[in-house]
């Protein structure tokens, strides 16, 4: 049996119920998530909530103090609920199948998932203990006969599910099921942010990225892909989110980004920035300017008085109301593409998925 990555982090996620940290940067502490947010994220800002003597005090007056706490919690439970519904509305398609074709066949359900699993689900004792070698160093020192059972189950049950899911999945287009609910999306107000490629596309591709980011930088090889393999079907834009705990020329590099885009280059100053990640300081930054043919006193003066702070600032706060917390992060006409530095295949799959639902 072949045990792949993907495999072993969700056994750490099984057995300690903790979340994996995927191809991203993300900052030695949380991202601040009480960054002011327009009131536009809170719901009833006219509520008043105290009176201090004559003087009403309305939710809307907490704006600054905790807008982006209420956003982010608003996202957290926008996307679970979505999850629960998505996950239960699936599992509920797949057994009412799963009886329908037992009934077709004038068998039980038990027996039908006897013979479509089969002996395809087949964990030796061997395998269960490579398995708990491969993670040893993190399952704090539990011994391999306590864990044995566990790993059994949860090996088996990655055979067995997929197998179901395939089968399932025959059925589904068999019966011309149809999912009605929609992918879970969030808005982003793109204004004024840099965008590569066809203003008409219908596809929007939104990447929140650290220019000193080294996953940031390994995902402009899917970037790259992308533009090459749907030149009219996708438009890239881009975000601001400087890791600053971690990354200490990630801020000054987003200004002179967007001091840059001022002059029209800022895809220039994005393939050179990243193209030459580990010199970003601030000297740096003003001699790649003379190279990429700006007014060097122009941009020196922008960049200088930090004129594009609150735009960055903007940026952050926007993406931390919609679940980020590290980069890249990529959103696909709104909805989130977990993992990070994805592969060109992973964000090949949702804007195929995106394409034909245009068409539908």
């Amino acid at each position: 049996m072949k045990f792949t990555s993907v495999v072993m982090r969700r056994w750490l996620v099984y057995v300690f119920a903790t979340s994996m940290f995927a191809a991203s940067c993300n900052p030695a502490e949380p991202v601040d998530t009480l960054r002011p947010q327009s009131a536009t994220t809170i719901t009833e800002v006219d509520e008043v909530i105290a009176v201090i003597g004559d003087s009403e005090v309305t939710l809307g007056d907490l704006v600054d103090q905790i807008g982006g706490q209420l956003g982010l919690m608003d996202f957290q439970y926008r996307s679970q609920r979505h999850q629960v519904i998505e996950t239960a509305m699936k599992q509920f398609v797949r057994t009412k199948l799963l009886e329908s074709e037992a009934q077709s066949r004038g068998i039980t359900v038990d027996v039908l998932v006897a013979e479509v699993l089969g002996d395809k689900v087949s964990v030796s004792d061997d395998d269960v203990h490579f398995f708990y070698i491969q993670n040893q160093a993190q399952l704090g020192g539990r011994t391999f006969e306590s864990l044995a059972p566990q790993i059994r189950a949860y090996l088996e049950n990655e055979i067995r599910d997929p197998v179901l899911e395939e089968f399932a999945q025959g059925l589904v287009e068999d019966h011309d099921v149809n999912y009605v609910l929609s992918p879970f999306r969030v808005n982003i107000d793109t204004t004024d942010s840099p965008m590569f490629g066809n203003v008409e596309a219908p596809i929007t591709l939104i990447e929140f990225s650290d220019f000193e980011c080294p996953y940031c930088q390994s995902f402009i090889a899917t970037l790259e892909q992308i533009k090459a393999e749907y030149p009219n079907e996708v438009k890239i834009i881009f975000k601001q989110f400087p890791l600053n705990d971690i990354h200490p020329n990630a801020q000054k590099a987003a200004e002179a980004s967007l001091c840059a885009h001022e002059q029209g280059k800022f895809w220039e100053a994005h393939d050179l920035y990243f193209a030459e990640q580990d010199r970003l300081e601030v000297a740096n930054l003003e001699e790649k300017a003379e190279r990429l043919g700006l007014d060097t006193l122009a941009f020196s003066a922008c960049l200088e008085s930090g004129e594009y702070a609150d735009v960055i600032s903007a940026d952050v706060s926007q993406g931390t109301a919609v679940g980020v917390n590290g980069t890249p992060a990529i959103f696909i006409n709104g909805r989130p593409l977990r993992g990070g530095a994805v592969p060109f295949e992973m964000a090949a799959e949702m804007i195929d998925d995106e394409l034909k639902r245009q068409k539908r």
